[in-house]
């Protein structure tokens, strides 16, 4: 019997942790969308997931944009009338004292670290409800449950975006789907790039690691989830 390949949406897709997951879902022969907002990286990532032999499709625009995220989806579910697995990983940072920071910058954050998320998580749960299937991981961060300073907006972001992934997993395993936090430490990416945070990148986790994570949710048995997972360096000293 030829299993059916599933559809797979990673926002934040076409870089760092997101690339790095929807290449290991392609060579999973899972079908990839991709959501992103540079269309140079998001064409570049395409092609590379196509060339592992699976289908994959780019949206470029902004994950807080509800319009946008809903007739998105509704294009995907026209097409391949299903979404099996969301993965809510786009995301941003600003790392500043409440003292020095503006409220658009906080704006910035919750908008892609918490609407994005529910923006997305809404527009494909009537078709998992339908179907009474699918998995939606939500990227969020061990900030999501430590403080620290210079880290007041981007750790509310955090701690909001698990409070409700936790609700969202009670709410809907009941249609047999499975709602998962990932909360990550130190990844070694470009957020790292311009922060006043400077890691030793050496010691800290991987994008693959975070793949790695999402796939062991994925392939579990349908009746067992795992809805929150810490990862961390072993040894960060």
């Amino acid at each position: 019997m030829i299993r059916e390949k599933e559809i797979s949406i990673v926002t934040g897709g076409n870089k760092g942790i997101g690339k790095n997951i929807a290449l290991k879902l392609a060579k999973e022969d899972h079908d990839i969308i991709i959501f992103g907002r540079d269309e140079e990286s998001l064409k570049s990532t395409s092609n590379e997931i196509k060339d592992t032999g699976v289908k994959c499709e780019y949206f470029k625009g902004d994950v807080a944009d509800e319009k946008f995220v809903i007739d998105s989806v509704n294009k995907i579910i026209t097409k391949y009338g299903k979404i099996n697995n969301l993965i809510n990983n786009a995301g941003t940072s600003v790392f500043k004292k409440v003292i020095d920071a503006s409220s658009e910058e906080f704006k910035k954050q919750i908008n892609a670290n918490l609407y994005g998320i529910f923006n997305f998580s809404r527009a494909v749960l009537p078709k998992m409800i339908e179907k009474k299937s699918g998995a939606i991981i939500n990227i969020v961060s061990l900030a999501g449950k430590n403080s620290f300073i210079g880290g007041a907006m981007y750790s509310a972001s955090k701690h909001a975006a698990l409070g409700f992934t936790k609700s969202l997993m009670l709410e809907v395993r009941g249609f047999n789907i499975r709602v998962a936090a990932i909360c990550p430490g130190s990844v070694d990416t470009e957020f790292f790039n311009n922060s006043s945070i400077n890691p030793d990148r050496n010691k800290i986790l991987k994008p693959e690691d975070i793949a790695e994570t999402v796939l062991l949710i994925l392939k579990l048995p349908v009746r067992a989830l795992i809805s929150e997972v810490d990862i961390r360096p072993t040894n960060p000293n």
